[in-house]
């Protein structure tokens, strides 16, 4: 197992701030625990039909939807395809630039985040896996320790990181688009510059290395995670600020070991060494531009990527 965490010989892949073999433990205990929704979380967001029928009215819904949500990953992201990812769809404006942005799949995204939550519930627990999730640090066990006796502070506090951790993953594919804006109008090469495996891989990386070097706190008071709540508000519905604590050093390490137990082992946050070493600056440069300054490097008659997002229910 431990060669899967290791930097390999085409790229460095993301993990945890935390040692190989409590990794590898909080892994092992997840792999032997069956997942499923636990009554205390369900208890704490809206049931999937009273969320869809708070949100029908602000769907936006594509009549090609139907078509791309069931085709396999394209082997490269051109003007003729759409990004589909688990939990959203990205529209990039090289294929219809009056429907671009990102549309927050509301039936998946409710599904995975209740297994997720309940997930994450299970594992706080155990006093041993605490431990590994708070680094061995003292406030931080305290922290977990109360929340996990507080259902509604732990659901509040996981729905923000959870939904900034997406949106992360989100904004990076209209990096990657942008990026490839600027080689066409050089004519150096054009929309997408590298495979999907290679921009989806990079995506994952950058999701959960975002979300691990949030400080604590800063968060809170982002318009991003503002924004974000204030569209998929209905699953949490009692939703409070005041019940919101920073806990994304742990967070990340259980998206990190949900994903890769649970889901496809496709889903590998890496960058690879090519990529990094012929778009990494680039990218970077766009990524605090799109992310942390939230400005397109474009200006569009329909607005910014802020401005574009939706929700649908494919």
């Amino acid at each position: 197992m431990i060669e899967h965490f290791r930097d390999s010989d085409v790229g460095t892949i993301f993990r945890p701030r935390i040692e190989i073999d409590q990794l590898e433990s909080l892994i092992s205990f997840s792999e032997d625990m069956p997942l499923h929704p636990e009554d205390a979380i369900l208890e704490n967001i809206r049931s999937l039909d009273l969320v869809k029928d708070a949100l029908f009215h602000f769907v936006n819904e594509k009549e090609y939807f139907v078509y791309w949500v069931e085709k396999n990953r394209p082997k490269r992201y051109s003007k003729k395809t759409l990004v589909v990812d688990d939990i959203f769809l990205y529209i990039p404006y090289h294929f219809k630039k009056e429907d671009y942005g990102i549309y927050f799949r509301i039936e998946k995204l409710w599904n995975d985040f209740a297994l997720f939550s309940s997930y994450a519930y299970r594992i706080l627990q155990i006093g041993r896996m605490i431990r590994i999730l708070a680094e061995e640090s003292e406030a931080y066990m305290d922290r977990l320790r109360k929340i996990r006796r507080n259902v509604p502070v732990l659901i509040n506090s996981l729905f923000v990181e959870y939904l900034v951790f997406h949106y992360a993953h989100s904004i990076a594919h209209h990096v990657f688009e942008d990026m490839a804006t600027i080689f066409e109008y050089a004519k150096k090469g054009k929309y997408s510059l590298i495979s999907s495996i290679e921009e989806e891989n990079f995506c994952y990386y950058i999701a959960f290395s975002t979300l691990e070097r949030y400080i604590p706190g800063v968060l809170l008071r982002s318009k991003k995670a503002e924004r974000l709540v204030n569209i998929l508000y209905p699953i949490v519905p009692k939703f409070r600020w005041d019940f919101v604590e920073s806990i994304n050093f742990a967070t990340t390490k259980l998206l990190y070991v949900y994903y890769k137990v649970y889901e496809s082992e496709e889903k590998c946050p890496v960058v690879y060494d090519k990529v990094k070493s012929k778009y990494g600056t680039l990218f970077w440069i766009l990524w605090r531009m799109h992310y942390t300054y939230e400005e397109d490097i474009v200006e569009r008659e329909i607005g910014p990527i802020i401005q574009r997002l939706f929700l649908t229910f494919y």
